[in-house]
């Protein structure tokens, strides 16, 4: 059974998004179809950000002194940095959440092999943004959480609508790809977001870090799937109900 998230909570929350709302991402539809006049396409992708950690009164707590200080929406970076420090430990238990969205997207147009010419994949992560003229697509990972989750933190709420809550439960993940030509010009972008709430997973985090963890890392691989799926059916053009007949 769910719990109820506080009503005084939810009033401190939304207050605060308010005070910081945060930007979409903004997408991009990709409109050549004739991938092969990219050649050659590198992949990459940029360092993953640590995982945020929260509880349910941690996460109320960190509402509430935003909220009450002189300028409180500053702490929201304060606030998201205590969310990692509290994750820290979780990061070496756990596999690269960017990692995962790239080679998943990989394997998804492995596929579509005969559309798309021969791609260069660059596992490490970039620490500097890439600089070599040619067409490229970047990987990037704006937000890791799991736990009680403040949506209004990063502007999830944003992009979810404030109707649907402001707290959550389980697993939140954020990753954008962005598809360059030689020349730095954007041909196709796309963000999403993965909430375990949204496909009826919600965990607490007892549960997600039980048996060394293992559900977590389970979470952490649906999430990828269901990013790298996302940006497949946006970069090919297709209608979300053809999508899911497809699967």
């Amino acid at each position: 059974m769910k719990k109820l998230t506080p009503w005084p909570l939810v009033v401190v929350l939304t207050v605060s998004f308010l005070v910081l709302q945060g930007c979409a991402s903004s997408n991009k539809q990709f409109t050549n179809r004739n991938l092969s006049s990219l050649e050659p396409i590198k992949v990459c992708r940029y360092e993953t950000p640590g995982i945020m950690k929260s509880t349910g009164t941690e996460t109320a707590l960190l509402a509430l002194v935003t909220l009450a200080a002189p300028g409180g929406s500053a702490l929201f970076v304060v606030g998201d940095e205590y969310a990692k420090a509290r994750g820290s430990d979780t990061q070496t238990k756990i596999p690269d959440f960017g990692s995962l969205v790239m080679n998943k997207f990989l394997e998804r147009i492995n596929n579509e092999r005969s559309v798309w010419p021969a791609l260069t994949v660059i596992q490490e992560p970039l620490k500097e943004d890439f600089s070599e003229k040619c067409t490229v697509m970047e990987f990037k990972v704006n937000r890791v959480a799991y736990g009680s989750i403040d949506l209004t933190r990063g502007g999830i709420a944003l992009e979810r609508g404030l109707d649907k809550g402001v707290v959550s439960n389980g697993f939140l993940s954020k990753a954008t790809v962005t598809m360059k030509d030689s020349q730095g010009k954007v041909l196709w972008q796309k963000s999403y977001v993965y909430l375990s709430e949204n496909f009826d997973r919600s965990m607490s985090v007892d549960e997600l870090e039980a048996d060394n963890f293992n559900l977590l890392r389970e979470e952490m691989e649906f999430a990828a799937e269901k990013t790298a799926a996302d940006f497949i059916e946006h970069l090919n053009g297709e209608p979300k109900e053809i999508a899911k007949v497809k699967e």
